[in-house]
């Protein structure tokens, strides 16, 4: 069971030949349970153990307020949409814990009153008093925002989906920068859906860069950080794509322009791409908030050599980022901050 749980196994693998014969050469003694066994007996009865385990753990005096992040999403492959509860405290040892509370189906329509309640729930049904939230961290979304304040919850909302409304609004939503991204999706999508193409796209890159065969990458629209790796995956097949558009059609190409405009876009973005995996890591903070944006100010700030073509989108990608984390600029460490600026 857990195997199955740590693993994230469908139940039905106690089912599968493979691992009934794995099981066998372990110890042919052993008779495997059948699925049924596991999901109403053994999944309920570890679920219960760990449960109560968190519960004895959280409920330690030395444990004074709880930090919580919270998530709504929907799985492209079904409408199921889930709600999710993380807590991280310091424990007696002043070591930080995390624990996910809650994956739970959150059905009907996502209203503040609707979020509300269910924030209330899932902190009454593990007996966490509000006074010891302190702080929920969520998306920017107005609905989740009020659903906060109407529950008395104190909340923030989350670095890394604020950065990607700066990207929306400072970068994607430019015209130069909206016809280079959708003809980058013409050009890899040709090779998503025409194996034909792929394969004599691959034979070009064997023989051009044999040890560099890399695939072409389609972004998700939703996130600004693939539509980067889409990007720089055409930089480093340019040359690929020159000679396979000199012997096949290709549903659009880049200008001269256009690939300089690519790669001073991505030098522009990278700092945003580090930045948004190093505040998702399980080891990131509040506390990297200040210190971290008054970096990406400074940065965006300078004159630099890869300027060139994409002055526009640095100067509306800072005023973004000012608008979008106005409210820290008022704290003392972001004027200590500034103050140590060399």
């Amino acid at each position: 069971m857990e195997f199955i749980c740590l693993d994230h196994q469908p139940l039905s693998v106690v089912e599968d030949i493979g691992f009934k014969r794995l099981i066998n050469c372990l110890d042919p003694r052993y008779t495997l349970p059948s699925r049924k066994y596991f999901t109403e007996a053994c999944l309920p009865e570890l679920y219960q153990n760990i449960r109560s385990h968190i519960q004895s753990v959280m409920e330690n005096d030395n444990i004074v307020s709880v930090g919580f992040t919270s998530d709504i999403w929907s799985c492209s492959m079904s409408a199921m949409s889930m709600l999710s509860l993380t807590a991280q405290f310091i424990d007696e040892r002043f070591e930080l814990r995390r624990v996910v509370l809650h994956s739970q189906e959150f059905p009907g329509s996502h209203t503040a009153d609707a979020i509300a309640k269910a924030f209330t729930d899932m902190l009454q049904a593990w007996g966490i008093p509000k006074q010891k939230v302190h702080v929920i961290l969520r998306d920017n979304a107005s609905n989740m925002a009020k659903a906060m304040k109407d529950a008395g919850l104190p909340s923030l909302p989350c670095m890394a989906h604020t950065l990607q409304l700066v990207v929306n609004e400072g970068v994607l939503a430019q015209r130069g920068v909206i016809d280079v991204i959708a003809t980058g999706r013409r050009m890899v999508g040709h090779f998503k859906h025409s194996p034909l193409a792929y394969s004599r796209l691959y034979d070009i890159q064997k023989e051009s860069h044999p040890q560099h065969l890399k695939r072409l990458q389609q972004d998700v629209p939703t996130r600004w950080n693939s539509t980067v790796a889409m990007l720089k995956s055409l930089l480093e097949q340019k040359r690929a794509l020159f000679n396979y558009a000199a012997d096949y059609e290709l549903p659009g190409m880049f200008t001269a322009s256009q690939w300089k405009m690519i790669e001073n876009l991505i030098s522009l973005l990278d700092p945003f791409d580090e930045l948004t995996h190093k505040i998702s890591e399980s080891s990131a903070s509040a506390a990297d908030v200040i210190p971290s944006i008054k970096a990406l100010t400074r940065l965006l700030e300078k004159t630099q050599e890869t300027d060139h073509g994409v002055k526009t989108v640095k100067a509306t990608l800072l005023e973004s980022v000012k608008k979008r984390f106005k409210d820290i600029e008022s704290e003392p460490l972001y004027t200590i901050a500034t103050l140590l600026d060399p």
